[in-house]
């Protein structure tokens, strides 16, 4: 029998694919709502803690992305020796038929999933598009059982643990400090990425070598391996002067990107548009049709988002960069920016903030991280400590009255957003709700 462990997002739709197929198991969340709202919707629903489980009866336990493997509430599961996994390891078992197009990486993933999904759709390919993107990846059972294609993003928690999970295209966009309160160390988060290039037995695997870490992954598996870069690299997919050169599926052959949308500015996006492009060669798309969605394609929210724009100032919701190298990748993007940076930190030193310096005309430091953010740049930057989301605008706003020069008021904290929030979207409604009311007053 299956125990689940943790009923938020993933853990609800695996207890929504179980009972769907009437199948017998156990669950639990340690939070009382979660499990009241459970037991709402199935009253059948067992639910049991861990130290009351009857061991004999379970053989495998599916925990929750958000608790890490590691955590010492799982241990009496680990006692007992059940084999613990997420929710890719059930899927990958119901998807053997399907065409599974599988996306990685620290920054980026969300758009190149959803960029991928939106060329598929648009080329009479119906496709599944879910995981670490915010739809379960057992919801497709229910909903969308007969597509044929996935396209799915996943996060190094889910590929934690599987067995069987084997795509038809693998996609690793990038490798940066990420999540590292949950791994012994970097080198430990590198692999669980890797996983994703090596759980791919006979597909096709796709790795942007633009930074060192995913370079030495490339270098690794070299001969299986479809190469993107921004840069120019023989034998490579990569971008050279506004145009896609294509060195692996052809020779040097040039795709002129004349029009691209607004959702896709900003060069780091550049590695999502080569991947897209690559997908697009392994499944024979038209590449007229390719080259069309890039102008029209609609990105996610909270993703360089913009939220305002006038003759004086635009104003950009950036709230899912939680990390210090998205952070750096939307600084590249713009110049005179008022910026607010902030949360709870996954990284120790923003000094590499001072590079991009120029860029930056004063940062407004919010949340848990305001000190330390503080102390590696006072004195070199223009800062002031604003708490919370709240002040941070309103001193924008003050800052920015007597200004005659065009402003980008950029968030992008670079930081967890769980110090003051649910996630990072709760964030971004939250600063666009806060735009909207300084607006209209």
């Amino acid at each position: 029998m299956k125990y689940i462990y943790g009923l938020s997002k993933s853990g609800e739709s695996i207890v929504n694919y179980l009972n769907s197929i009437n199948e017998n198991f156990f669950c639990w969340d340690d939070n009382i709502t979660i499990r009241k709202k459970i037991k709402k919707i199935n009253k059948k629903n067992k639910l049991i803690e861990p130290k009351k489980l009857n061991f004999d009866l379970i053989k495998e336990s599916f925990i929750t992305p958000g608790i890490s493997l590691k955590d010492k509430k799982i241990n009496i599961l680990k006692n007992y020796k059940i084999k613990l996994y997420r929710d890719l390891e059930l899927y990958s078992r119901i998807v053997s038929k399907k065409k599974i197009i599988a996306v990685t990486g620290t920054n980026g993933k969300s758009t190149t999933t959803k960029l991928i999904s939106d060329i598929l759709s648009q080329n009479n390919i119906p496709n599944f598009m879910g995981g670490n993107i915010g739809i379960p990846l057992l919801d497709f059972p229910l909903k969308q059982n007969n597509l044929k294609h996935h396209v799915v993003e996943l996060s190094s928690y889910q590929l934690e643990s599987f067995k069987k999970f084997n795509p038809y295209i693998s996609i690793l966009l990038n490798i940066s400090r990420d999540h590292l309160d949950r791994y012994k160390n970097f080198k430990e988060y590198i692999f669980q990425k890797e996983k994703l290039i090596i759980s791919n037995r006979k597909g096709y695997k796709i790795i942007c070598i633009d930074d060192k870490n995913a370079y030495l992954i490339y270098q690794k598996y070299k001969k299986k391996i479809i190469p993107i870069s921004s840069k120019p690299f023989k034998g490579a997919i990569f971008y050279e002067n506004n145009f896609i050169v294509d060195d692996y599926f052809e020779k040097n052959r040039k795709i002129e990107l004349k029009e691209i949308s607004s959702s896709l500015f900003g060069n780091f996006n550049i590695q999502n548009i080569l991947a897209a492009y690559a997908v697009s060669k392994i499944l024979k798309i038209n590449l007229i049709k390719f080259v069309y969605i890039l102008k029209k394609f609609k990105g996610l929210p909270h993703r360089l988002e913009l939220v305002f724009l006038n003759k004086k100032y635009r104003i950009i919701n950036n709230s899912k960069s939680t990390n210090l190298e998205s952070l750096i990748n939307a600084i590249k993007n713009y110049t005179n920016i008022n910026l607010i940076v902030g949360g709870r930190p996954k990284d120790k030193n923003f000094k590499k903030l001072l590079k991009y310096k120029n860029r930056i005309k004063k940062i407004y430091l919010i949340g848990e991280s305001s000190n330390l953010i503080s102390k590696d740049l006072e004195n070199k930057i223009s800062l002031e400590l604003c708490h919370n989301l709240h002040n941070a605008i309103k001193k924008i706003f003050l800052d920015i009255k007597k200004e005659k020069q065009f402003t980008n008021i950029l968030l992008s904290p670079g930081c967890a957003s769980f110090d003051q929030f649910k996630n990072f979207e709760e964030r971004g409604n939250e600063f666009k709700k806060l735009i909207r009311k300084i607006n209209h007053e």
